[in-house]
């Protein structure tokens, strides 16, 4: 079994030479990645167990189900879905969009707002039983994965589409009601890599209020597409869905054996 790299995949080979399994590299330190996994002939699945033991590998049904069957462990399930900017435009006005008085706009980590109010908000978003919160990762995981995220370590540079719905409060303590991460994904259309909101009433609708804005900002700057995943289960799809995304297929994320079996 060999490896190759061509169009920006990498190729696993079988003894003969011929392809049997491609993917996108995006790796980072310590956490091996194996994205877009595609077979392209027998012995896929076998390759990669070979191959990339202790590797997370995404796939689309069937590869990712032989993954599962040679010893693999899921860890997510989700769609992927694509906004068209190009062939349906947003509506005019997203772009200019603004919160209710005593909420104001700012950048990412801007004016201040350290990284620990916005896990602060983050942890608030997503409960234990929220779909997207795994219970084989600490706060710890969470809040490493969300810096790596935000410093552009994760999914690629954050863009200047990313924003913060922040409320400065009675007490002049600043606290983040709502975030929005996009990211310049290598390989990919822009990508929104997290957006949430606190729960609390006086947040209602933050989350889909930094959509529009960046998708209408997107389209100014004559972006075609952006895109999305989101775990299935999660009711944000239909959210997702009134904002123009569209299903463009579904995925499932398999944890490898940390040696071949």
């Amino acid at each position: 079994m060999d490896t190759a790299a061509t169009a920006g995949r990498t190729v696993l080979t079988g003894a003969d030479g011929t392809p049997v399994m491609s993917y996108v590299d995006r790796s980072r330190p310590g956490a091996p990645m194996a994205a877009d996994a595609r077979a392209h002939g027998p012995g896929a699945a076998r390759a990669a167990l070979d191959r990339l033991a202790g590797w997370t590998v995404t796939a689309a049904d069937g590869l990712a189900e032989e993954l599962v069957a040679g010893g693999g462990r899921p860890v997510r399930r989700a769609r992927e879905m694509r906004r068209d900017l190009a062939g349906d435009p947003p509506p005019e006005g997203w772009a200019d969009e603004l919160p209710t008085p005593g909420l104001r706009l700012t950048g990412l980590g801007t004016d201040g707002e350290g990284l620990g109010e916005l896990f602060s908000a983050f942890l608030a978003a997503f409960p234990e039983d929220h779909p997207d919160r795994r219970p084989d990762r600490s706060e710890a995981d969470e809040f490493a994965l969300l810096a790596a995220l935000v410093g552009g370590r994760a999914l690629g540079p954050v863009m200047d589409l990313s924003g913060l719905v922040v409320d400065d409060g009675d007490s002049g303590a600043v606290r983040v009601g709502a975030a929005l991460v996009v990211n310049d994904r290598p390989d990919e259309v822009p990508w929104i890599g997290e957006v949430f909101r606190r729960p609390d009433r006086r947040y209602a609708g933050l989350g889909g209020l930094l959509l529009r804005r960046a998708l209408g900002k997107a389209a100014e700057q004559g972006v075609p597409e952006v895109g999305l995943a989101v775990t299935e289960g999660n009711p944000a799809v239909r959210s997702y869905e009134r904002l123009g995304f569209r299903t463009v297929g579904v995925y499932s994320t398999v944890r490898l054996p940390a040696t071949a079996l």
